[in-house]
């Protein structure tokens, strides 16, 4: 009878290296996501438990938002942005050559609220792609705060603490905040993806800049102190670039200036109704992360989503090889494998998920995993097209 089983788990050298490669790619996945994509949400936890007090000064804040032909968004977000309970901050919008109702509804909102402050950059049927540097330049440049905050016309706080929140994590050694912003939830199927792309984007920059490798933020929720842009010469550098205020992001942090705000206070509500935002989000970070001074990690989380692949290939290969040879305990362990990772995986990415209100992950979790790569990748030849046209 012992024999008889020990037969079962005889294996050539072809199996051997098959069961080897799958458990690599196990170990890496699963590695993977207790490091990284679990990492913000255990200091979270770590943080309730420690019952963590953030550093509370009161510098003057300027909130910036570059608006384009955003009426509808700023009536339905701005009032938010302005309603914060925070003793000494500006609103400062940069009215981007807008030719909708822009204008009066900012001039209607400045009768409410003195600190909202208007300043333009004149249309023009130039379609350079710096006009996204200047209007956040002229900004900057009229901002009297200490600390410079920055977000979007589509995404409000999802509290009045917001400001608060992001500068309580500005103690005098760290100069940048990187803040979170997620997706609200919607019935369209490109919703789901987004919201799983953004989670896990999101985990990946504020894991690393936890673990003091800090490589990016998003101007949706960002902080930083006014001097740094002077210090580096704002944009110039990157005036070539497009999406150069991205790179810029990437150039200004560091392993030691750079602190995360986690607490659900600071959180931004993005909406991503339109399939097209959510490629202009994309797109932008696609563009920049080619010029970061840092690109290691880049490829490493390029390569953890090809790992999916390579997975379930070899999964795929070695039950086939399994079912033709009648060999049912490489087809258990290989089982058995699969079942661990999508445990942990689905585990931990639905419980920071939960926290971080991206929405739920579980029957449909194997679909997004699998499919966010393929948007990631269908963004950048898209963009790699267009660029060639010009």
């Amino acid at each position: 009878m012992v024999e008889q089983i020990l037969h079962y788990f005889t294996f050539n050298e072809i199996e051997i290296g098959g069961l080897l490669f799958l458990f690599v790619l196990f170990l890496f996945q699963i590695l993977f996501y207790l490091m990284y994509y679990r990492k913000p949400y255990s200091v979270v936890h770590k943080r309730q438990k420690d019952n963590y007090q953030p550093f509370y000064l009161k510098p003057k804040v300027s909130v910036i938002i570059s608006s384009e032909n955003s009426a509808d968004d700023l009536a339905k977000n701005l009032p938010a942005v302005l309603e914060q309970e925070y003793p000494d901050y500006e609103v400062i919008i940069v009215n981007n050559g807008s030719t909708d109702e822009s204008d009066t509804l900012l001039q209607s909102l400045q009768l409410k609220y003195p600190y909202l402050y208007v300043t333009y950059l004149p249309y023009s049927n130039d379609a350079s792609f710096g006009r996204r540097k200047l209007a956040l330049t002229i900004g900057i440049k009229a901002a009297k705060g200490e600390i410079l905050l920055f977000t979007e016309p589509y995404s409000k706080p999802v509290s009045n603490q917001w400001i608060s929140s992001m500068v309580s994590e500005m103690t005098e050694d760290k100069d940048v905040v990187l803040g979170y912003s997620f997706y609200d939830k919607t019935k369209d199927f490109f919703n789901r993806t987004a919201r799983f792309d953004n989670h896990l984007f999101s985990m990946q920059y504020m894991a690393l800049a936890l673990k003091g490798k800090a490589f990016t933020g998003i101007y949706r929720n960002l902080a930083f102190r006014r001097h740094l842009f002077f210090d580096n010469k704002g944009f110039a550098s990157f005036l070539n670039l497009d999406n150069g205020e991205d790179v810029f992001i990437n150039q200004i942090i560091s392993s030691g200036n750079t602190a995360v705000a986690l607490s659900q206070d600071s959180f931004i509500e993005t909406s991503i109704e339109r399939f097209s935002l959510w490629k202009q989000i994309k797109k932008s970070y696609s563009v920049a992360k080619k010029y970061y001074k840092n690109r290691f990690w880049n490829r490493m989380f390029n390569f953890e989503a090809f790992s999916r692949y390579l997975f379930y290939i070899a999964f795929i290969a070695i039950i086939v090889y399994s079912i033709m040879f009648q060999h049912w305990a490489l087809l258990g362990i290989s089982v058995f494998l699969l079942l661990v990772k999508l445990s942990v995986q689905i585990v931990t990415i639905n419980k920071s998920a939960k926290y971080f209100e991206s929405g739920k992950f579980y029957f449909s979790f194997i679909l997004m995993e699998i499919l966010q790569p393929l948007y990631n990748v269908r963004f950048r030849s898209r963009h790699k097209k267009m660029s060639g046209r010009r």
